[in-house]
């Protein structure tokens, strides 16, 4: 081969080194390129994955909460399933409570309308009773007086008309406030109202004596006949089945002593055992007296009573009174405040 051949092998060479060379750059950029994009293409792909495996686990924890709230929704719905026949089992006995309050409250006024029967009969015979004394005082003033002699025989014993119809008022006006107390529904529970045998006894307390005053059979009245005309309040706690009886019991016996008592329904108080009989502080020394009187009274009548003082002043007291506006419920020195557990034993 001559020279000229040798050099254009040469030259072809070195244009076919320059052309591979190019082809290695690039084939070598490529690679780059594509092996730069690959890892953009993998980190973008992880980021899309690990987006829909929490989007998947936020859905997942959003379920199992959904799950729980539905499962504390149907036990609040069985619980108020419970409490709805609770209240319709309630509202049943309470409808049966005032059913029978209504009776008992019948009951009362029938044996009202009868203690009226007979005290008007207790009246009518204390009237032929007293006329027939007279008729016989005079017959024998007239015996007497031709011969001379001035009768000075006692007086005939007079029955006292006016008593009989005090003690008919009073009985009227328990009834009435038992009757008032039981018909309240925002009560819950109908209140009891007093004993049957209750006009009975009435009845007979109301017999007279020689002097014209009450009948004194009963040591409680007759120990607290001495304090007469003592002003007394009587706070009878709501909701405590055993309290009106114990209130129209005493009540009764304050009113046969001759105190001047009123009774008041206290709302919003409760925790109180026994009967309480409160003084307002700088009373005299005897209405101290008649406290006391009063407490060992009660005592013996069965009453768990005890005496002491009001804690604050006596002008100011929690929950509410129900009562009569005149007089005030703070107008009295004495506080008699009947509460659970009043009697120790049936009496």
């Amino acid at each position: 081969m001559d020279i000229d051949q040798l050099r254009g092998w040469a030259t072809f060479m070195d244009r076919a080194m320059i052309a591979s060379l190019a082809a290695t750059v690039l084939a070598v950029g490529s690679l780059g390129a594509t092996t730069w994009l690959s890892f953009r293409f993998n980190g973008a792909v992880r980021d899309h994955e690990h987006a829909a495996v929490d989007r998947f686990r936020d859905v997942e924890g959003r379920s199992v909460q959904l799950e729980k709230d539905v499962a504390t929704a149907r036990e609040r719905a069985a619980t108020l399933e419970q409490e709805v026949s609770t209240a319709r089992g309630r509202a049943k006995a309470l409808e049966q409570e005032m059913t029978a309050t209504r009776e008992r409250a019948a009951t009362l006024e029938q044996e009202a309308s009868k203690a009226r029967e007979r005290a008007t009969a207790f009246e009518q015979a204390a009237r032929e009773a007293n006329d027939r004394s007279a008729r016989m005082a005079a017959r024998e003033a007239n015996e007497r007086s031709p011969q001379g002699t001035a009768g000075e025989k006692a007086p005939a014993p007079q029955l006292n008309p006016a008593a009989i119809q005090q003690r008919l008022a009073d009985l009227a006006k328990l009834v009435r406030d038992a009757t008032a107390r039981a018909v309240v529904p925002s009560q819950g529970k109908a209140a009891e109202t007093p004993r049957p045998a209750q006009p009975e006894a009435t009845s007979e307390s109301t017999a007279a004596s020689r002097d014209g005053q009450p009948s004194s059979s009963s040591p409680i009245v007759a120990s607290l006949r001495k304090y007469a005309g003592t002003n007394a309040a009587v706070f009878v706690l709501d909701r405590v089945a055993e309290a009106p009886p114990a209130a129209a019991t005493i009540s009764t016996y304050l009113s046969d002593a001759g105190w001047a008592s009123q009774t008041w329904t206290w709302t919003g108080v409760a925790g109180i055992l026994g009967v309480v009989v409160l003084i307002r502080e700088g009373s005299d020394p005897a209405i101290n007296e008649a406290a006391s009187a009063l407490v060992e009274a009660l005592r013996s009548a069965g009453f768990n009573a005890a005496k002491g003082d009001w804690p604050a002043d006596w002008r100011r007291y929690r929950g509410a009174l129900d009562g009569p506006q005149t007089p005030a419920p703070t107008d009295a020195p004495i506080r008699i405040v009947i509460g659970a557990k009043a009697t120790s034993a049936p009496r």
